[in-house]
C-alpha cells in the first residue's frame, strides 16, 4: 500500500474514534472558555496580617530612651495607607507574658489562614529609628507555600517604603514598590493570560498523547497488513503525517479561542502558534512511543496515565527546578518544563523563540519518535 493509502486509512480510524476525537477538540475550547469568562486578576494579592508590638518593653544599654512613638506610625500605616495590606488586629506586648500568649494567638491564626503574615516589632523599634539605626522588623510566614513567600517579601517593601517617607529616614533607601515589571493589565484577561503557560501545554500534550497512544497496539487490520509488501516505516510515517495534521487543527482552535477570549501577547502570535504546534508534536511523539512498546491496549492506557503524571510533576511548575536536586534531569528531559517557558518568555515578556527551549522540544520528541520506530521495527506481531 503506497503512504498516501496509509494516510487516507489512517484517517479514515481516528475519524472513527469519536471519543478521541471530542476530547482533542472539545476539552480545550471548554477550559478556555471557563478561564476567558472568569473574572480573575493576576499575581498580586491582598495580604492580611497581625502585629505584636514590643516597643513599650523598657530598654537599656545603647537605648536608655525608653521611646515608644514609631510603632504607632507603623501601624497606622499598615492599617490605612497600604495597597496591597489589611491589617487583622494588632496587639501590645509590654511584658514577656503578654508576648508570649500575642505570638500563639499569631500562631494559630497563621496557621488556621485567617493571616497571611504576623510581624513583630521589638523592643528597641522606636529608639532604633530615633537614633537613626536600621530597624529590626521579624516577620513570620507560612513557609508551606514557596510561592507566597516571595509575594509577600515583595510586598513587605511597601509598607517599609512608606514608614521611612513618614518618619523622614531616606539615606541609602531605595523604594521599591509591589508591581511585575511584565504584567498583564488590569483590563485585560487575566485568570487567562497568567494561567496559560501551565493550563496549554497540559491540555495539549496530554489530549496529543491520547490521540495517538494506541494508534498502533490496537489496529486490527495491522497484522494483515504486514503480509503486503508496506514497509513498517511507511506505516508510522503514515501515522506521524496524519495525527500531525489533527493536531495542527488542534493547535489552530486553542489559538484562535485564546485570542477571541482576550490573549494578551507582548511578543509574536506567530512564535506563539508555532510553539503550541511543536507542543503538540511533542505529544504525538510520546502517544506514538506508547503505542510502539505497549503489548495490550490496556497497557498502553497505564502507561499513557503514568507518563501523563511524571510530565506534570517534573514540569517545573508544581516543583521549582531547583528543588529537583539530583532529578533535574527529568525535568530537562520532558517537553513541558520548556513548553511553559516558551510561552511566558512570548505572551508576557515579549521575548523570541528561545532557541534552545526549541532545539530541546523538538530533541526530545525526535528521539521518542526514534525509540518508537524502533520498537515497532522489532516489535512481533501475530498475523
Amino acid at each position: 500500500m503506497s503512504l498516501g493509502g496509509l494516510i487516507q486509512k489512517e484517517f479514515g480510524r481516528i475519524k472513527s474514534d469519536k471519543r478521541t476525537l471530542i476530547l482533542l477538540f472539545t476539552i480545550p475550547m471548554i477550559l478556555i472558555v471557563i478561564f476567558g469568562l472568569t473574572t480573575g486578576v493576576g499575581p498580586m494579592k491582598f495580604f492580611t496580617s497581625a502585629i505584636i508590638t514590643l516597643d513599650e518593653m523598657p530598654t537599656y544599654d545603647n537605648f536608655p530612651s525608653n521611646s515608644s512613638q514609631y510603632d504607632d506610625i507603623f501601624i497606622s500605616i499598615m492599617e490605612q495607607n497600604t495597597t496591597t495590606w489589611d491589617l487583622y488586629r494588632y496587639y501590645n506586648s509590654s511584658t514577656s507574658v503578654e508576648y508570649d500568649e500575642a505570638y500563639y494567638r499569631c500562631v494559630n491564626l497563621l496557621k488556621n489562614e485567617v493571616i497571611d503574615v504576623f510581624i513583630v516589632l521589638p523592643q528597641n523599634f522606636s529608639e532604633s529609628v530615633a537614633n537613626k539605626t536600621n530597624p529590626i522588623l521579624i516577620y513570620y510566614i507560612d513557609g508551606s507555600d514557596l510561592s507566597a513567600v516571595g509575594a509577600i517579601e515583595v510586598a513587605l517593601q511597601e509598607p517599609l517604603a512608606l514608614f521611612r517617607v513618614e518618619i523622614n529616614m531616606l539615606e541609602n533607601f531605595t523604594i521599591m514598590v509591589p508591581h511585575l515589571e511584565f504584567g498583564v493589565p488590569s483590563w485585560e484577561s487575566q485568570l487567562l493570560n497568567y494561567s496559560l503557560a501551565l493550563i496549554l501545554p497540559i491540555i495539549i500534550i496530554g489530549t496529543t498523547m491520547n490521540l495517538t497512544s494506541l494508534t498502533i497496539v490496537s489496529e486490527g487490520p495491522l497484522p494483515r497488513m504486514l503480509i503486503t509488501p508496506t514497509a513498517k516505516r511507511d506505516i508510522i510515517l503514515s501515522k506521524l503525517i496524519a495525527n500531525t495534521i489533527i493536531m495542527i487543527m488542534q493547535a489552530t482552535e486553542i489559538f484562535v479561542m485564546t485570542s477571541f477570549f482576550g490573549l494578551y501577547s507582548l511578543g509574536s502570535l506567530f512564535n506563539f502558534y508555532l510553539v503550541l504546534i511543536m507542543i503538540g508534536f511533542s505529544g504525538i511523539a510520546i502517544g506514538l512511543f506508547i503505542s510502539a512498546i505497549s503489548p495490550t491496549e490496556q497497557g498502553a492506557n497505564q502507561m499513557y496515565l503514568m507518563l501523563f503524571i511524571i510530565i506534570i510533576i517534573f514540569s517545573g511548575t508544581i516543583m521549582p527546578p531547583e528543588s529537583l536536586g539530583s532529578a533535574r534531569f527529568l525535568s530537562d528531559m520532558l517537553p513541558l518544563s520548556h513548553a511553559s517557558v516558551l510561552i511566558t518568555d512570548i505572551t508576557l515578556r515579549g521575548l523570541s523563540l528561545n532557541l534552545e527551549h526549541v532545539l530541546s522540544i523538538l530533541l526530545i520528541s525526535f528521539v521518542f519518535l526514534l525509540i518508537a520506530y524502533i520498537a515497532y521495527k522489532f516489535k512481533k506481531v501475530e498475523v
